[in-house]
């Protein structure tokens, strides 16, 4: 086996990449750059009935979206490929004639027997019907047309192995059936092929989700059966709802994909799903991907269920928000923006300065890009609503002596500039303090509430600044025009 560590992400590719594999893929990515090791992507498409080339591409979609770059696997290649199941199945049948030579396996002609067996549960055993069949008889019924899938023989012994996160497991082997390797089709079964693909592609450690204990101990059997080293192995617990039940579509997004619509950053996510099932020393909760790799190891991962909070998760989208650059923020709300409709990509390709200056002053109001759009509304809609059960709101709304001066006051000025800018804008301001002889807080309030509708939220500056000339008048003359009396 090799001195190196060698560790791989086997998805199925029958769908979207979801939380749990993600998870899985990152702890072997994690592990591998912490060790100085390799991490490999491989394609488990031997379901041919569910396995697309749609789903492939959303899974590496979703891996380079995620920044977990694979050093050997599709698109990247690699001396151990090729790295797609149903292009290894030459192998596959090499190896099990070596099974059926050397007497660890044999032809199986119980065809219902083998249909049935994937809905068998543990203790609904395979008879051995057909395990007194020579190889020589088995061959000559199969050259005479009679279809025979091939059985590996479970050694009747107990099967121990050390688990890397759950200690020593000890399994009895007596209690497994002979297991179908080979189907009649010739398609491989998956703790056939995932043996022969480690093996071959030296793989050192296996990181995989709980739901595989059971399969341990019968791939193990077959590793020691070709005479392959056996890597070791470590089962990482399942990821739970808030309810405590599996991780499931009623509990929200599931899939990676899902949430990068969503508008979660990847880095985020990342930093989330490592909080997963690992604990790092100390309470620090927010890390770099460099962070993760260097603070990664197999000794902090739990053996209990890790509970998937999706307020959690959006907590720290929004920290990953605040602490992101302006510039890269503005970019990621764009698609947002367009969706919703309140731009065009003409109008972001045109206007970057301005949508630049919007979004840097409403990043700190949202945790996820998705909500970017509502937080923007303000700055290009008119009929924006007036949140009047804010108290604040209110007392300003129906205040003819103060917010209708105040606006009067301010229009004329505004109006009457020969150039508009902040610095002139917040003389006028003074000004109107000055000449009206109300406190900051009564000039600064009734404009807010003119402009926004709200007590908090963007500075009254911005919007002076984002809104223009043109629109503020606008603004203040038809909130003045409805709402003072």
């Amino acid at each position: 086996m090799s001195s190196q560590v060698r560790v791989r992400f086997a998805p199925s590719p029958t769908g979207y990449l979801h939380v749990g594999g993600a998870r899985t893929a990152l702890f072997n990515y994690l592990y591998a750059r912490n060790t100085g090791g390799k991490f490999i992507l491989r394609i488990e498409d031997t379901d041919l009935a569910r396995s697309t080339d749609e789903s492939i591409d959303a899974i590496l979609r979703s891996m380079k979206w995620l920044g977990l770059e694979w050093d050997e696997g599709p698109e990247t290649g690699g001396e151990h490929g090729p790295y797609f199941q149903t292009k290894r199945l030459d192998t596959y049948d090499k190896y099990a004639n070596k099974l059926l030579e050397s007497g660890h396996a044999y032809y199986c002609f119980c065809a219902q027997q083998e249909r049935k067996e994937d809905s068998e549960q543990q203790g609904g055993k395979y008879s051995g019907a057909c395990r007194a069949i020579s190889l020589g008889e088995a061959k000559k019924r199969i050259a005479g047309g009679e279809k025979a899938a091939i059985r590996f023989k479970m050694p009747a012994k107990e099967i121990k192995f050390d688990d890397i996160v759950r200690g020593e497991l000890s399994f009895d082997g007596n209690l497994f059936g002979d297991m179908v390797i080979i189907r009649t089709d010739g398609v491989p079964t998956y703790n056939y092929a995932v043996v022969i693909d480690d093996a071959l592609m030296n793989i050192t450690h296996v990181l995989r989700g709980d739901d595989h204990i059971s399969n341990t101990p019968k791939q193990i059997a077959i590793y020691e059966a070709l005479g392959f080293s056996v890597p070791r192995f470590g089962h990482i617990s399942m990821i739970l709802g808030p309810d405590g039940s599996r991780l499931s579509k009623r509990h929200g997004a599931t899939s990676v994909e899902e949430y990068k619509k969503n508008g979660i950053l990847s880095e985020a996510f990342i930093n989330y799903l490592a909080l997963l099932g690992w604990s790092p020393e100390g309470d620090r909760e927010i890390f770099a991907k460099d962070d993760l790799i260097k603070e990664f190891s197999l000794n902090r991962v739990s053996k209990s269920p890790a509970i998937f909070d999706s307020a959690k998760l959006k907590w720290m989208n929004g920290m990953y928000i605040r602490s992101a650059s302006d510039e890269s923020i503005a970019e990621m709300c764009v698609p947002y923006l367009i969706e919703s409709g309140h731009i065009t990509g003409e109008f972001a390709a045109a206007n970057k300065e301005w949508l630049l200056k919007m979004v840097k002053t409403i990043k700190n109001s949202f945790d996820c890009l998705t909500e970017a759009s509502g937080k923007a509304a303000l700055f290009f809609i008119e009929d924006y609503e007036v949140n009047s059960n804010d108290a604040e709101v209110a007392k300003y709304m129906n205040s003819s002596e103060i917010t209708g001066k105040v606006i009067d006051f301010v229009v004329t000025e505004i109006s009457a500039m020969s150039e508009y800018n902040i610095a002139n804008i917040k003389a006028v301001i003074k000004k109107a303090q000055k000449t009206l002889g109300f406190s900051g807080h009564d000039v600064f309030m009734p404009l807010r509430v003119s402009l926004t509708g709200l007590s908090g939220g963007p500075g009254v500056y911005d919007m002076f600044d984002l809104l223009g000339r043109e629109r503020v008048v606008k603004r203040l003359e038809n909130f003045k025009k409805k709402y003072i009396k």
